[in-house]
């Protein structure tokens, strides 16, 4: 059976809108949006192809690349360590927000969130190419719900709640397609060595931005006006669907295809920081993900305010984090070619 590993992006680049990714999107565009969307994905196509650009001269694993010790091979590890920790952080954050809010509101986030947790450790110890293994049939079934969904919501639509459209300043609406870019990017420097191509990954990237175009139109076209007053609109759409009149409460086995995306996320962000750290054992990766769990139950999980400050912020450290990883990479990269 050949996988090819690069349908990793279509996950990885969906992974940061669950709840608090998507409702950041309404904050400053409100019901255009969706048109943020289509802005942002463009700038993101350039971020996507100077990612590559930066990982074609990346030959071997992160690990061996940067297994000399100089000073900018420490720096660059240090980094992306942080930035795996960081990214980490942000998935738990969404995943365990999300479960308190709607599914376990009784239990505290160390025990909902360890199971993914768990299945992550226990991928890290294969390789990049198994968990894409994992990736290709989840990759078929998030695209049925998806699918299932929309189809589910059709008779909710209410294609007067997107017009008139470019309602919001035009500051507004750009802000927004940065913001969108960088979701959607950022988590693309944890396979920058995977030896991806540009044309590879854009596939799977445009895939994925095809499918958070439609749930934002899907979210406008139901509420409207009401799109900014809902911490989770998309589960709070999929509350509306009835199949055949008396079947309810289906919401929960359609909003599945959300946690593939935190799934494979941390499957990935798991093994690299298992490589980066130099380790073979899954343990020390698993024990520092259940402090970073520990964190997320104690202080922002069922904080309401902390949750919030956190999600309008953490898009301004990605993109920092982004922005110098991929300065000091081309500053290797052009010191190798010039050694």
């Amino acid at each position: 059976m050949k996988t090819k590993k690069e349908n990793l992006a279509y996950f990885l680049s969906r992974s940061l809108f669950l709840g608090g990714g998507i409702s950041t999107l309404f904050l400053k565009a409100s019901k255009d949006a969706y048109i943020a969307v289509l802005l942002g994905s463009l700038i993101g196509i350039g971020i996507l192809y100077l990612i590559s650009l930066v990982g074609k001269n990346i030959t071997v694993p992160i690990e061996e690349y940067l297994k000399e010790k100089s000073f900018l091979n420490i720096l660059i590890r240090i980094l992306f360590i942080f930035y795996i920790l960081f990214l980490v952080f942000i998935l738990l954050i969404i995943l365990a927000t999300f479960l308190y809010s709607y599914f376990l509101i009784f239990t505290p986030s160390i025990i909902s969130c360890l199971p993914f947790v768990f299945l992550a450790t226990f991928l890290n110890t294969k390789s990049t190419k198994n968990i894409s293994y994992i990736a290709s049939v989840l990759l078929v079934l998030s695209l049925v719900l998806v699918f299932l969904k929309t189809t589910l919501l059709a008779n909710e639509f209410d294609f007067s709640n997107i017009m008139p459209i470019l309602t919001v300043k035009p500051s507004n609406l750009f802000i927004t397609a940065l913001i969108f870019s960088v979701l959607s990017t950022a988590p693309f420097l944890t396979i920058i060595d995977e030896q991806t191509t540009f044309k590879e990954n854009i596939k799977y990237y445009l895939l994925s931005m095809l499918t958070i175009f439609i749930v934002v139109l899907t979210i406008t076209a139901v509420l409207g006006e009401m799109v900014n007053i809902y911490s989770y609109p998309e589960y709070s759409v999929l509350r509306k669907i009835s199949l055949f009149n008396f079947i309810e409460n289906i919401e929960n086995f359609i909003s599945a295809g959300w946690f593939f995306d935190i799934f494979i996320s941390l499957s990935v962000c798991s093994l690299k920081l298992k490589n980066l750290i130099n380790v073979k054992s899954s343990l020390i990766p698993f024990i520092v993900t259940l402090i970073i769990i520990f964190i997320v139950n104690d202080f922002i999980a069922n904080n309401f305010y902390n949750s919030m400050a956190i999600h309008k912020t953490f898009p301004i450290i990605l993109a920092i984090f982004m922005v110098l990883l991929i300065i000091l990479l081309l500053i290797k990269n052009r010191k190798k070619k010039d050694g």
